[in-house]
């Protein structure tokens, strides 16, 4: 695997646990009234411009988004904004924090401030319902408005032309990106706690906590995970006897089959006939006999 791609497959980790919280979601017309001038917030601004243009400047650069734009102001820039010729223009906008580990997650992901949406029926629907929930006290109105704003940040992540991927400066994503590359490559081996925290010079409790921060798992709970998925590859993918699956992923031979059965419900032999290339429904968890 490229190491670009192994990059992006650690960065799908962290993303999977990303925490968010949002401090309000609307639907606005403004105008010449809209100027504001050298701000900084604490929190992330997510514009979808729905009619007409507007000037903003991000830390001195200066960008007109129209119709159909998604504008992603991330938090501790300094912002202007002010309309365009005094024109009138419709947006809508969320304002929400994004954390990773308590690592801010724009900090961490650099890219276009906007963006030109493709589907704009797609994106303008997705902000209605996250408006619409936001103002809903429903016993799932805050889990749809996250689940929304997810979609919505997946879009623009996804479409934007110039991602780039930055943990210089940020101890543990470094740390822990050196220890999901030590997972992939040993998880045939005995792996425990203890070692994979000596290997970042962390203590085996703050490591435990760092780890689930930001990948949403306790290591032990993740090599489970990676073991299990690697074995429905092997078992979709090779022809690989059950014992030397279990070998390459690291699970004694005699409690594979329990250890499969335990994830996914079904035995590895009843997946391969299957020919299925999903995964069957987990149950991440489990402790693994080596």
């Amino acid at each position: 695997m490229q190491p670009r791609q192994r990059q992006m497959e650690n960065f799908g980790n962290y993303l999977a646990n990303l925490q968010t919280d949002i401090r309000l979601s609307s639907y606005r017309q403004l105008g010449a009234e809209w100027v504001h001038h050298n701000l900084s917030y604490e929190y992330n601004m997510i514009y979808y411009i729905v009619s007409g243009r507007c000037n903003i400047w991000v830390n001195g650069q200066n960008i007109c988004p129209t119709s159909g734009k998604l504008v992603l102001l991330p938090a501790g820039s300094t912002i202007s904004t002010m309309s365009y010729n005094k024109e009138q223009f419709v947006k809508y906008y969320c304002h929400f924090t994004s954390t990773i580990g308590g690592t801010r997650l724009f900090d961490l992901l650099h890219m276009s401030t906007m963006i030109e949406v493709d589907d704009k029926a797609l994106i303008e629907k997705q902000f209605q319902e996250l408006t619409e929930n936001f103002t809903k006290k429903g016993i799932t109105s805050d889990l749809r408005v996250k689940s929304t704003l997810q979609q919505i940040l997946c879009y623009f992540i996804e479409k934007n032309p110039t991602l780039v991927l930055q943990d210089t400066g940020h101890f543990d994503v470094q740390c822990i990106n050196r220890i999901l590359e030590h997972m992939n490559a040993h998880l045939a081996d005995r792996l425990n706690v203890d070692d994979l925290a000596r290997l970042v010079h962390f203590h085996p409790h703050y490591f435990i906590q760092v780890f689930k921060s930001m990948i949403g798992y306790s290591p032990m709970q993740f090599i489970a995970k990676m073991r299990y998925e690697r074995a429905c590859t092997l078992l979709s993918s090779t022809k690989l006897h059950m014992n030397e699956i279990a070998e390459n992923v690291g699970i004694h031979p005699d409690y594979f089959t329990k250890f499969f059965r335990h994830h996914s419900g079904i035995s590895p032999t009843s997946y391969r006939e299957s020919g299925t290339m999903e995964l069957p429904k987990k149950r991440i968890g489990a402790k693994t006999a080596r």
